[in-house]
């Protein structure tokens, strides 16, 4: 199943054009200069949308929400899983992606930064969600395990996209060492879904 993924992180330019409408009324009933009286219609553009500038903190919650939502998501498969290797894999990313969770709080308490929520990082919760509900929906068996690791193969190139672009949103030095050590292991994760959805799929 594919995911809107917007993925991820940028804005909307909107550009609207207006035309002129000019009525005239029937010179037999015209009375007054409508002309004259009647300023002209004047063209407006709307200022572009420009993506706010990123905090620390809004860098620390999109990494905290990746992960929290890689660790739910997972935890289903862990339990509803058939397929061994499936399961398997399910287990692991539980098991890595709450370490990497509880790394990126450590870190977070460390450098004082609370997490702050921004619109990227509110999408990636509404999508974690969208995703449990639909696995949740799935009948356990092939098409469960099929849905899982395909889904998986989504969210890892994603997360590994969205750890691309945090580190060029953060100058703190903290932040991008531990994006730096987080991306390999999301990769190798990607790796070896691919390697499992093509044996189930």
């Amino acid at each position: 199943m594919h995911r809107f993924r917007t993925t991820r992180l940028t804005s909307v330019l909107a550009i609207g054009t207006f035309g002129m409408l000019a009525a005239c009324a029937p010179k037999a009933d015209e009375t007054t200069d409508t002309l004259a009286t009647t300023p002209p219609a004047t063209a407006t553009t709307p200022t572009p949308t420009v993506d706010a500038p990123w905090t620390d903190a809004n860098v620390v919650d999109a990494i905290t929400v990746a992960n929290q939502g890689e660790v739910d998501y997972s935890q289903i498969a862990a339990e509803k899983a058939t397929n061994p290797e499936v399961k398997a894999f399910a287990q692991q990313m539980v098991k890595d992606h709450g370490a990497m969770l509880e790394s990126v709080k450590a870190l977070a308490t460390r450098l004082n930064v609370m997490p702050a929520s921004n619109d990227k990082a509110n999408d990636l919760r509404e999508e974690a969600q969208k995703d449990i509900n639909d696995l949740n929906g799935k009948a356990v068996g092939k098409d469960f395990d099929v849905e899982f690791m395909e889904e998986q193969v989504d969210m890892h190139q994603e997360t590994l996209d969205l750890l691309t672009d945090l580190d060029n949103r953060t100058t703190n030095a903290d932040l991008k060492a531990a994006i730096a050590e987080a991306k390999p292991k999301v990769q190798a994760h990607l790796d070896k879904a691919k390697t499992i959805k093509d044996k189930v799929d």
